[in-house]
């Protein structure tokens, strides 16, 4: 196995034009003939994660969020970017980001929010713009079906009946491990359609108000933004920026373990050792939940 399969495999499931503009998406480090028989996913490269590949001798890291994410002038140790791209570099450990794509992608982790909360008829909350509506395959993990759906960023979709708001941040507390989850609005206000943005979704509130969410499920959100939604009768759902996200770097080296149809008959020969993917065990949420009652 080489690192150029698993980039053909992330492009079939999350396909790089899905990326936002400003987005730092693909390959970023490594080279593509490279090996790559032991696999990483992550949600960002931190310390912790870069000493786990160190350890367990990782070929790939698949991170969620892209190293660097602006342009570097240097890379030394003096910044702390820097340093974990001079260790991976050390360690010759290839790393790969799909940002933005994964969070639009059919199948992405918007989609599997959909999902999770189950809601029916799940479309964009701003649907990409092309001269061609653009279509992709989903493909369900464990599953067999497919369908076509329209791409874009963001999803929204509707409930089979209303429930309280706060039913819905409990269910998605559950889903995703949240440990503060935090709401803006009425806790018994009854919802109906829902919109997600995973991760930092403050900005989709005017998109989720025009298509006539009354509740937009995100990881976090400015105060402002908050006063925002509550003005405009708008509630919010916020289970973390960690939360919102890291379930799907579990369901992506699931995934990944299994090759796609189309690459097995190319990879078949490089694929003799065999490949192992896991999500990172050493990553965690920075963000502490009571770290004074945490103390000895």
């Amino acid at each position: 196995m080489q690192v150029h399969h698993l980039c053909q495999a992330m492009s079939e499931i999350a396909p790089l034009r899905l990326a936002e503009d400003w987005d730092n998406v693909g390959l970023l480090l490594g080279h593509r003939s490279a090996p790559a028989a032991r696999v990483m996913t992550c949600l960002t490269v931190t310390s912790a994660v870069v000493s786990e590949a160190e350890d367990e001798n990782v070929d790939l890291i698949i991170a969620h969020h892209p190293l660097p994410f602006k342009p570097m002038g240097k890379i030394n140790t003096d910044s702390a970017a820097g340093e974990l791209v001079w260790r991976l570099c050390r360690a010759g450990t290839a790393l790969y980001s799909a940002h933005t794509a994964y969070d639009s992608a059919v199948g992405g982790i918007n989609d599997q929010w959909c999902e999770a909360l189950g809601l029916s008829g799940g479309k964009p909350l701003i649907p990409q713009t092309t001269s061609h509506p653009i279509e992709a395959r989903t493909v369900k993990e464990g599953g067999t079906g497919e369908e076509t759906a329209a791409i874009g960023a963001g999803r929204f979709g509707d409930l089979p009946e209303a429930r309280p708001a706060s039913e819905i941040l409990a269910a998605a507390a559950e889903f995703s491990g949240a440990t503060r989850p935090r709401m803006v609005g009425d806790p018994h206000r009854p919802i109906r359609r829902i919109g997600v943005a995973c991760g930092s979704g403050g900005s989709f509130v005017g998109a989720a108000r025009r298509v006539g969410c009354d509740l937009l499920l995100t990881g976090e959100a400015t105060f402002h933004t908050c006063l925002e939604a509550e003005n405009t009768s708008l509630s919010l759902a916020l289970v973390g920026h960690y939360a919102s996200e890291r379930f799907a770097m579990e369901s992506l080296a699931r995934r990944l373990q299994t090759l796609p149809d189309s690459l097995k008959p190319k990879a078949r020969m490089a694929n003799e050792a065999g490949l192992e993917v896991w999500a990172s065990r050493r990553e965690h949420d920075v963000i502490a939940v009571d770290p004074v009652s945490q103390n000895p």
